[in-house]
């Protein structure tokens, strides 16, 4: 098991002091858990046969760390098959694009995909699909050109009716 002195995330060294018994017997931990986690509107049930969690060894408390909700948003990502954020910044730089280039081709904001690429969110599935697409196939690109766009693509123009 772990000694007094073995860091935790960010460099914090155990034990750590317990928020609910106030003592100092917060360790790391590896745990089954099982977390409930709605995405694009669904709740997904997602299993993690070793999660680990710093537990106090004297009350049992879970402290949730910024470690523990990474390992959960990737089991997440991993069921759902969604591309991981290196999977993401990766297909940008192969591109030879900046994040504020791909942002404004794709017609969403500079700081999503920096949230992306950094796993702090998790893209939609249909924004999922789109990213495939544009790393995918060079026609995808070639048309999706964000303001430079051609504002006919994918319309469908109905006709008036006759007055």
């Amino acid at each position: 098991m772990n000694q007094p002195n073995e860091r935790g995330p960010g460099d914090r060294p155990f034990p750590w002091k317990c928020p609910v018994c106030l003592k100092h017997e917060v360790f790391p931990d590896r745990i089954p858990y099982t977390a409930e986690i709605k995405h694009d509107g669904v709740l997904h049930s997602v299993h993690l046969p070793s999660l680990e969690v710093p537990r106090c060894r004297s009350c049992g408390e879970l402290l949730f760390d910024d470690r523990a909700d990474d390992q959960i948003n990737d089991a997440l990502r991993l069921q759902l098959r969604l591309l991981t954020p290196t999977q993401i910044r990766t297909g940008r730089e192969d591109l030879g694009l900046s994040p504020s280039e791909l942002a404004q081709r794709m017609g969403i904001a500079e700081a999503t995909i920096s949230r992306w690429e950094t796993g702090a969110l998790i893209q939609s599935r249909a924004m999922d699909n789109l990213l495939r697409l544009y790393f995918a196939l060079p026609e995808v690109r070639k048309v999706l050109r964000g303001a430079d766009q051609d504002p006919a693509l994918g319309a469908v123009v109905t006709p008036e009716p006759a007055a």
